[in-house]
């Protein structure tokens, strides 16, 4: 966790916009996740929570995007892939690619799972919000699983090789140094007229 003398140091007040990725919505084990991140942020950010699975992209969700200081992604793991809400949210939110709204923003992804697959839904989604704009701080991403809460249980010398729910404490640590940051970061030239237009004859 920050120090008060970090946090009295900080520029501003971040706000800070959680989307859910799941099609579960406010019910299901993403939605749990979340209440957790909501503790460990308290008073260093203002949070908004968004269940994407009951949000369409549009001016109200946008703006959203666009004022907030740094984005947590949260999803499940459903075919090796994200949740599908998620997915309509990317494409939704390409007119926004390289924009001043993601532009140098941090952000921060945690991707559950029952037993495998997470990883490369971590990897990629990262991939992809890097490509979007997003800035990804170090290490400001984790996959915890049904099969790492069940072991977790049990006494181990191996417990610090997986990820625990207590790395999210570190994940908006960094998360939040990286909000501070103020570089004016480079874009190449994106298509701003009309990204879904056929161009196959």
């Amino acid at each position: 966790m920050l120090k008060e003398s970090e946090l009295a140091g900080s520029k501003s007040m971040k706000k800070v916009l959680i989307l859910n990725g799941s099609p579960t919505g406010d019910k299901g084990n993403c939605a749990q996740w979340i209440k957790g991140l909501v503790k460990i942020f308290g008073k260093q950010a203002e949070v908004e929570v968004v269940h994407l699975a009951k949000t369409s992209y549009g001016p109200g969700l946008r703006k959203k995007l666009e004022s907030a200081s740094g984005l947590f992604f949260v999803t499940g793991t459903y075919w090796d892939s994200w949740g599908s809400p998620l997915q309509k949210l990317m494409e939704d939110m390409t007119e926004l690619e390289g924009s001043a709204a993601f532009m140098g923003k941090p952000a921060a992804v945690f991707v559950l799972m029952h037993s495998v697959g997470g990883k490369g839904v971590l990897s990629r989604l990262q991939g992809a919000l890097s490509t979007m704009g997003f800035l990804i701080p170090p290490m400001s991403g984790m996959v915890y699983s049904l099969v790492s809460d069940i072991a977790l249980k049990s006494p181990s010398s191996h417990a610090k090789d997986f990820w625990q729910k207590e790395d999210a404490e570190l994940i908006v640590e960094n998360f939040l140094k990286a909000c501070d940051l103020q570089v004016t970061w480079t874009t190449w030239p994106v298509d701003k007229k009309d990204p879904r237009r056929k161009w196959l004859k």
